[in-house]
């Protein structure tokens, strides 16, 4: 309710406004009654033609001016929306693009995506048919007066048909929030194994997974059909009382009033106005508690959204330094994860000059690539620092510090949209001559040129569906747009062929006689032939720091990295 009334009065002239729209579309209403009262009451009484002329232009009147403020107050009530709808999408975007990776890697990814569709169930609660629901209700109290004034009987019967349904409304809300709030649990355990089971599509027919994925499967199914049936049952109930109700208020209301018009305490007239004023006081009343559990719906969408809001962000601001030489420097740097025995690594203390060729290796899951994303500023050491040229990289800003680093991840993943997009992301405006090299250094024009769109094709389902050794030719180039003085590759000729491989050696032998820092996670023998420093991440808890002496030659370009 609160962020309904947010809405409405964010700027107070519009929400004043919608409540005189709102005020004359509930009072023109009355026209139909007293149309009514009046047609029996007194033309059929004398069966002056006049009468019925002047009632029906009146009554046609009112059904004209009844519709203008119906669509006005309908484009208003849309227009408060607008903005806040817009807005809640563009900070759930925002928060996805910026909470930490850490925080973010703990969320189960069907549960982030019930959070990104979470507004749109907002949006859905706060469409102009519901704010204006809303708005009606106070005035069920004019409809009531109405009747009261033509038998404070009726009134009597509408006003407790009224509570009813509002009492009604309340208990199914309750049970319906709760079997939501289960059902949503329940489906993003099941969006969870979907989502495994579609990126693991080879591993179910290869290893005859079928029938574990189905016996899964069957018992969610099951649940989620149990728990729709279960919402299904509670919204038919709810709705067959408000049916229900409708029908014996009529029912009563002619019942009573019949007697009341034998008596002569209420012509004929009235009684047919009176039933058409407490229909509308029930209707009103129904789409009230309706609206009600929309927003209820929406409160839980909002609680979603702001527990996401909320985790944990990169650092808007931040030092941007005029030139980073690429000088790294790790001090007491230590990383443990929850629930493990002890820390993944601790006391990494090294300085790296500037380009200088580290090698970083260790066992699988030693902490190589956590060591990378640490460098990155993706992770966060639980102690230490890591310095780049004298400054804690977390006092950096996130978006300066990206482009000093050209980063190859281990797992390349990309964004739907064209090869250009995904490759430039860091450099949108980079000349094509440069871009152009780039493209031939990492051995994509061959494949580029295979396409009848090139650089303009389309990556779909995060590039997933692409071949490893072509989404690392492709991360290679979405690196290098950076021209950073740090690159960090982690497992650079991991996937690829030959040419592939000849394209990493080439491209890393540049970027070390340009001077530039490189930490690069490789069990490549020819790359590991350019380490000139080497971080052990297999001695634990303390990485051991070894200098690499060079007793032979380097290797010439395009077989191994130069020293």
């Amino acid at each position: 309710m609160n962020e309904l009334f947010r809405r409405l009065f964010r700027s107070k002239p519009l929400a004043v406004e919608i409540i005189v729209a709102s005020f004359f579309v509930n009072l023109l209403f009355l026209a139909s009654p007293i149309f009514v009262i009046q047609i029996l009451s007194r033309y059929i009484g004398y069966g002056f033609d006049g009468t019925l002329y002047t009632l029906t232009a009146g009554m046609l009147i009112a059904l004209v001016l009844g519709l203008a403020f119906t669509i006005v107050r309908t484009r208003m009530c849309s227009a408060i929306s607008t903005e806040p709808d817009r807005m809640l999408q563009s900070v759930v975007l925002d928060s996805l693009s910026q909470i930490k990776s850490s925080a973010l890697e703990r969320i189960p990814q069907a549960k982030v995506q019930e959070v990104m569709a979470a507004p749109q169930v907002v949006q859905s609660a706060y469409e102009a048919s519901r704010i204006a629901s809303m708005l009606d209700m106070p005035f069920f109290l004019l409809f009531i007066l109405a009747v009261f004034m033509l038998s404070p009987l009726l009134a009597i019967i509408t006003l407790f048909a009224v509570v009813f349904t509002v009492l009604a409304g309340k208990m199914n809300m309750d049970a319906a929030r709760k079997s939501d709030h289960v059902f949503r649990e329940t489906m993003v355990r099941h969006r969870g194994g979907v989502n495994s089971a579609i990126s693991g599509a080879e591993t179910v027919r290869a290893y005859h997974g079928g029938g574990f994925l189905r016996k899964i499967w069957d018992e969610q199914v099951a649940r989620m059909m149990d728990l729709k049936g279960q919402i299904v049952l509670q919204k038919s109930w709810s709705l067959a009382v408000v049916q229900s109700l409708s029908s014996l208020l009529k029912v009563a209301v002619y019942a009573f009033g019949a007697k009341q018009v034998v008596d002569g305490d209420l012509t004929v007239g009235a009684l047919i106005g009176a039933s058409i004023l407490s229909a509308k006081a029930l209707q009103i009343s129904s789409s009230f508690m309706q609206t009600v559990l929309m927003l209820g719906k929406a409160d839980d969408a909002m609680r979603m959204i702001n527990e996401f809001v909320g985790l944990p962000r990169e650092s808007n601001g931040g030092t941007a330094m005029k030139h980073f030489s690429g000088r790294l420097e790790f001090k007491d740097v230590a990383v443990a994860f929850p629930g493990a025995t002890g820390p993944l690594f601790e006391s990494l203390n090294h300085i790296v000059e500037p380009g200088t060729v580290v090698g970083i290796i260790g066992a699988n899951g030693a902490g190589k690539t956590t060591l990378s994303k640490l460098v990155v500023g993706l992770l966060d050491p639980g102690r230490g620092q890591i310095l780049a040229d004298g400054v804690d990289t977390r006092q950096l800003a996130p978006e300066w510090w990206r482009r000093q680093v050209m980063y190859l991840p281990q797992e390349p993943s990309f964004l739907n949209g064209t090869y250009k997009e995904n490759i430039t992301m860091l450099n949108p405006e980079i000349e094509e001559a440069r871009l152009n090299e780039i493209v031939r250094l990492s051995d994509l024009r061959r494949f580029l040129d295979s396409s009848a769109t090139g650089m303009e094709t389309m990556i779909t389902d995060g590039g997933r569906s692409l071949p490893l050794g072509i989404r690392k030719r492709l991360a290679i180039a979405r690196a290098m747009v950076g021209q950073g003085r740090l690159a960090v590759f982690d497992e650079p000729t991991e996937g690829l062929d030959v040419e592939g491989s000849e394209a990493v050696f080439q491209i890393m032998n540049i970027l070390a006689k340009e001077g530039v820092t490189l930490l690069l996670v490789s069990r490549d023998p020819n790359i590991m032939k350019g380490f000139s420093t080497v971080v052990d991440l297999n001695s634990k808890p303390v990485p051991k720091i070894g200098i690499v002496q060079k007793k032979t030659p380097a290797p010439e370009p395009g077989s191994a990295l130069k020293s």
